[in-house]
């Protein structure tokens, strides 16, 4: 038979060369101990790309074994394909999944087991690395611990391409069949070849810019499964050398080498996966067409020992139960101490998660997967499958509903007025008294980081990725004099207090707001990267501000530095915001900055969820929490622009006597990523109003307009 390229695809091999590739187990265990190792918190600082290790293997046998199917009958059984996928990944996978299920309902409080709930069901049905890829994009989640079915994210990219993968394939079949023909290697290699190329340019692209979702989406990661699925279409149906050439075994070893050297040597911030993504993909595809070619002394003899061998072959496993013991452990270890878990104790975990991963391998996968169980009936395999995604997303129901200790109303279920709570009962420079136990506390603590913004729920805050303006209008449409709200978040967090003043003062609040930019005339900077998202932003709204000027504009910003070409910096930033805003005064605009709040612990819900009736364990002092914010920076370019610009520090409202509480006169303070809640905004709409007012340009007394008009008038005459 023909070995050209333009040859059926079809495997002609050895008998010798049958069966089991040692080699193969030993770059799976390589893979899961480079993971391990990096979850574990060891110095590793690249261990991640064990993962791209897997996605090249994945892609070589996936496309081998539906390659040998395609080659021998001319065509490709889709039910067939997924049943076998079903019966070897989704019973672990599924118990996994439950068991995470059950320790998160009794050790998680609050929204993070509901964060949790919907990361199971997203799991379980194969679409969770989306959901982490958005949750990386939401800037108000940053304080989000990592989830403990975090790992699900490379299977599900593996499943979604086992989906697609042969769907195109029988594509491919059915289109050669129409014109009474095979489909041969050439026009595999073509189409996967343009489905490689086109995910690895996306991913350079995304992954600059787009750096934090880039890591999580499908369409970054596919090439890399390709680089496998490449190497497949190449070899299948081609035969083994007898003998191969020399230097075949030494190309091995390099290969090797730069394996197990690249998870020490990456560069620390880089965009991932992007071009880098290639350093470990290409020497794992050359091992393993090292390991096609038979060489004796070439990395089998490394990759083939037993230890190896066992790893490997336990790999799935242990990715599967390594994390969720990590995470999981820690929130144990808090729920009964109360203290965060020591590093030795994450490695003891990491490493004491083998033992529930060979049981898993041994009782579960291996009977499963090589036994007879369905095994001849692919349509109730997928029917299998079906159902037990469902259980993983019934296990997870209980997750969503929410267990809380708090009251949000008096015994007499009638709060008193918003104007008496929260702000409202604050003496400047004394401390509260009701910091333990105040009874009752609106929003519930544990579901503060709802209580958001009109502005986050309208969607006038863009993303990180979007450069267009989008302005929203609240308060009186009508209204006399225009506000205009524009930054980042810690601007936003402040329009409900706007928008509780806007009646009595007549005000037509606009805003324009974007995820962690804030208003300067700087090169921003976000996450010590560039963030020219920001800068074409900016310029954007300095146009529409210029050619609408409002009455006054309200600003602030988290920032503390902005881009210099090589890292952030303060001067620069500082430098941004005077020449920012000295544009707005030059037009008759004044500016209010709003100080930025101080820098709460991202666990306040937890804290809260653990001492109910001793809230005041979670206070926290108002020195560091304010030295870490951007508030100096604001505070210095404020007294450099002079004129025209005024700061509202509201800390003495927000950590009253030098300490900052969970509550304040029944109003929960604090909500995820350093914010206030609209709630507890809402009781500072005195402060807030005073200092627009007082900004806004004297009105001129009528009488003295009647006098001018008459005097013009006697001119006249």
């Amino acid at each position: 038979m023909a070995t050209t390229d333009t040859a059926p695809v079809e495997v002609r091999r050895p008998r010798q060369r049958r069966g089991f590739r040692p080699d193969i187990e030993g770059l799976r265990a390589i893979a899961i101990l480079s993971v391990l190792a990096y979850h574990a918190g060891l110095p590793i600082p690249a261990g991640f790309v064990g993962v791209d290790i897997f996605f090249v293997i994945s892609g070589y046998l996936i496309t081998t074994l539906l390659l040998v199917e395609l080659g021998r009958t001319g065509k490709i059984s889709w039910v067939r394909f997924l049943g076998r996928r079903a019966r070897r990944l989704l019973p672990a996978a599924v118990l996994v999944l439950a068991v995470v299920s059950a320790v998160s309902y009794v050790v998680v409080p609050g929204e993070r087991r509901q964060s949790i709930g919907h990361d199971v069901i997203a799991a379980a049905a194969y679409v969770v690395n989306w959901v982490f890829a958005g949750r990386e994009v939401d800037y108000l989640a940053s304080d989000a611990r990592p989830s403990p079915v975090q790992h699900f994210w490379s299977l599900s990219v593996e499943e979604q391409f086992y989906v697609l993968w042969p769907v195109l394939l029988i594509v491919l079949a059915w289109g050669a069949r129409r014109f009474g023909r095979r489909p041969d290697r050439r026009t595999v290699a073509v189409a996967l070849g343009v489905l490689v190329l086109a995910s690895f340019a996306w991913s350079v692209y995304y992954s600059y810019a787009m750096p934090r979702p880039s890591f999580f989406t499908t369409t970054t990661r596919v090439w890399e499964l390709g680089v496998g699925a490449l190497l497949a279409v190449w070899l299948t149906g081609r035969p083994h050398p007898a003998k191969p050439a020399p230097w075949v075994a030494p190309l091995g070893w390099a290969g090797l080498a730069a394996l197990l050297a690249v998870p020490f040597l990456l560069p620390a911030r880089i965009e991932w996966p992007s071009a880098w993504a290639l350093l470990p993909t290409l020497p794992t595809a050359l091992v393993l067409w090292v390991g096609w070619q038979g060489a004796r002394f070439g990395p089998v003899r490394l990759l083939g020992t037993r230890p190896m061998v066992w790893l490997g072959g336990m790999s799935y496993s242990i990715y599967l139960w390594h994390w969720p013991a990590i995470v999981l452990g820690e929130w144990t270890v808090e729920w009964l101490t109360g203290e965060r878990m020591p590093g030795w104790a994450k490695v003891a975990v990491a490493a004491a998660s083998l033992w529930p991963a060979w049981v898993s391998w041994r009782y579960i996968e291996q009977p499963i997967h090589h036994g007879s169980f369905l095994r001849t009936r692919p349509r109730a395999l997928v029917a299998f499958g079906a159902a037990l995604s469902l259980v993983g997303v019934l296990v997870a129901l209980p997750l969503l509903s929410l267990r809380t200790p708090f009251v949000t109303a008096p015994e007499e279920g009638v709060r008193p007025p918003l104007a008496t709570l929260g702000a409202a009962t604050v003496v400047p420079g004394r401390a509260v008294a009701d910091t333990a136990d105040p009874g009752w506390v609106t929003p519930d603590p544990l579901l503060a980081g709802k209580d958001r913004p009109d502005a986050d729920i309208d969607r006038c805050q863009v993303d990180h990725s979007v450069v267009e303006p989008v302005r929203c209008t609240f308060g009186v449409p009508e209204g006399e004099i225009t506000v205009a709200l524009v930054g980042d978040s810690k601007a936003m967090q402040w329009l409900p207090a706007l928008q509780e003043q806007a009646a009595e003062q007549g005000w037509r609040i606009v805003t324009y707001g974007k995820s962690a930019c804030a208003y300067a005339a700087a090169p921003a900077t976000e996450g010590g990267r560039p963030y020219p998202q920001c800068d074409a932003w900016n310029e954007a709204v300095r146009s529409e501000l210029t050619a609408d000027p409002p009455d006054v504009v309200v600003t602030s910003g988290v920032a503390r530095g902005a881009w210099d070409g090589s890292a952030p910096d303060a001067d620069l930033l500082r430098q941004g915001y005077v020449d920012a805003w000295s544009g707005l005064v030059t037009a008759d605009v004044p500016v209010v900055v709003v100080g930025d709040s101080p820098v709460s612990p991202d666990d306040l819900d937890i804290c809260a969820a653990w001492h109910p009736t001793e809230l005041d364990t979670c206070t926290f002092p108002a020195e560091p929490a304010v030295a870490a914010s951007g508030l100096q920076g604001q505070e210095a370019a404020v007294d450099a622009a002079g004129e025209g610009v005024t700061l509202l520090d509201l800390t003495p409202w927000i950590c009253p006597g030098g300490q900052c509480p969970v509550v304040v006169g029944h109003v929960a303070v604090h909500r995820a990523g350093d914010h206030v809640t609209a709630t507890y905004a809402r009781t500072l709409a005195p402060q807030v109003a005073a200092a627009v007012t007082a900004a806004l340009p004297a009105a001129e007394d009528p009488d003295e307009d009647a006098d001018e008009d008459a005097d013009a008038g006697t001119d006249a005459g």
